[in-house]
């Protein structure tokens, strides 16, 4: 059975990136533009912005490195983003996410860095989707992105340790904020576990166990809540997937009875388009929150993700 092959999952190390996201001391906040000093944070995407503005409030000044609709695996840092980074007194990424990101790491050094490869049980990821689904691993296979599924800010039910670090590391930084940043982390993590809750109860009886979606960037959701995702393409989204792959989704779709293609919005619609129009199937969009819209935040694209599992899968 065809299905079978859905039901393992990889889990492995990552060594974190060399000297460079070693401890090395504590650096004085930069001074902010009102006189006062300000942590200076640098994040890689969306998600581990909102970490570091929740928890720093107004004691942080956090740049985002990655900007809205960049292809994070495909991003190249500007020199202007190296030195802002050497200037840095904290940055947040997954290493392995964003190459580029990881050799300006290395090159600048920052004193404090929380990598999230280091708080996430992390999944293995192949990239040759022609052989094999997304989430099984072969030891003889060749992959990027070290070898594991760099998505790690859409584990919800494992993002609260990388709160933990980012406040533990703030507070070594700037001591005399440490009771803000501990209760704004306890707050934060109070409500990644809400919404860790919502998102257990609320895939726990479903018809369906599998989604079919352009890009597979929700591995770490699909494990911790009991379904799997079958990844039309690999996590390179210029790449069309090739006719052999697409019959093969085909295939499972109609195994699985999938009513539904998922595309997640960063991914072109167009093969989704077309796929669900030969197969009679719906559309539906899947945030891989790398960005937020006004009025938008992470919980919020969150709750309406697990709104579209449901209805996808056939959740009661």
């Amino acid at each position: 059975m065809i299905l079978m092959r859905f039901k393992r999952f990889s889990v492995i190390a990552v060594p974190p990136l060399a000297l460079a996201l070693a401890v090395t001391g504590c650096s004085s906040p930069d001074e902010a533009a009102d006189g006062s000093n300000a942590v200076d944070v640098m994040t890689e995407v969306y998600a581990f912005t909102w970490i570091a503005e929740e928890i720093g409030g107004d004691r942080v000044s956090v740049t985002q490195l990655i900007p809205t609709g960049a292809d994070v695996h495909q991003y190249e840092v500007s020199p202007r983003q190296v030195d802002d980074m050497s200037d840095a007194d904290l940055v947040v990424l997954t290493s392995g996410a964003a190459p580029a990101v990881d050799d300006a790491v290395v090159e600048t050094a920052p004193a404090h860095v929380v990598d999230a490869t280091d708080h996430i049980q992390l999944l293995a990821a192949v990239t040759d989707q022609d052989e094999h689904p997304a989430g099984e691993h072969s030891e003889e296979d060749e992959h990027d992105h070290g070898n594991f599924d760099p998505h790690t800010w859409l584990a919800i039910d494992q993002l609260p340790s990388v709160v933990d670090a980012v406040a533990e590391s703030l507070t070594e930084i700037d001591p005399d904020g440490a009771e803000s940043y501990a209760s704004n982390a306890e707050a934060l993590g109070a409500d990644l576990a809400d919404l860790d809750e919502a998102y257990a109860n609320g895939l726990e009886s479903c018809e369906r166990d599998t989604i079919v979606v352009t890009h597979p960037a929700f591995g770490y959701i699909a494990t911790a809540y009991g379904f799997h995702q079958m990844g039309i393409s690999s996590f390179d989204e210029d790449t069309e997937p090739s006719p052999a792959r697409l019959t093969e989704v085909s295939d499972i779709a109609a195994e699985t009875g999938a009513t539904t293609i998922f595309m997640a919005n960063t991914s072109n619609p167009k093969v989704a388009d077309v796929l669900a129009t030969d197969l009679g199937l719906e559309t539906a969009v899947l945030s891989t929150i790398t960005d937020a819209g006004d009025g938008d935040d992470y919980l919020s694209l969150a709750e309406d993700n697990l709104a579209t599992l449901q209805g996808g899968l056939g959740c009661q």
